[in-house]
């Protein structure tokens, strides 16, 4: 339903009510009303007793019609406070629910980061460990600038190997020539 038409039927149903306090408010007024003859009769004046009467009246039915409207309204009120009061426990539920839903999701997804991270640290630490080895092992292949060959180490063109010093047929090993 549309907001105009519910603020419509909220207003329809507020005039009803106070139609209804309205009738009560008479009921009572013409219940408690001071006979008019009486008044009269115990009166000096008839016309200000009946000018006396009326404003006594028109207070009266003031006064309940007031009384009547206070009362609707604080029925209304305490009627929606009460609904207030439970659409507020019913989202604090939900809201509580939705919470550990996210929660338990949340240590999910930390339990498979934490299960990634381990295995992560793990193949860091075998590939650290891998470092470590192939430095021990290359330690003695490095060579220092103390390893480095000078000038003086140089081979000079008699060192060169000529024609001659080429290897022939006879000294290739094969199966038979061991």
């Amino acid at each position: 339903m549309s907001r105009n038409g519910n603020e419509n039927n909220e207003s329809q149903g507020m005039l009803s009510k106070v139609e209804g306090g309205v009738k009560k408010t008479a009921r009572v007024v013409k219940n408690q009303w001071p006979r008019v003859s009486r008044v009269i009769k115990k009166s000096d004046d008839p016309i200000e007793a009946k000018e006396h009467a009326k404003d006594e009246a028109k207070d009266e039915m003031g006064d309940q019609v007031r009384d009547q409207f206070k009362k609707q309204l604080q029925s209304q009120a305490s009627k929606a406070s009460e609904n207030l009061q439970e659409k507020k426990e019913e989202n604090a539920e939900k809201v509580h629910e939705k919470a550990q839903e996210a929660k338990g999701k949340m240590q999910d997804n930390l339990l498979e980061l934490k299960e990634g991270l381990s295995s992560f640290k793990e193949s860091g630490e075998e590939l650290q460990e891998k470092i470590n080895d192939n430095k021990k092992k290359n330690r003695s292949q490095l060579k220092g600038a103390n390893d480095l060959k000078g000038a003086s180490n140089l081979k000079s063109y008699d060192q060169v190997k000529g024609p001659q010093d080429v290897k022939g047929v006879n000294h290739i090993k094969t199966y038979f020539n061991n």
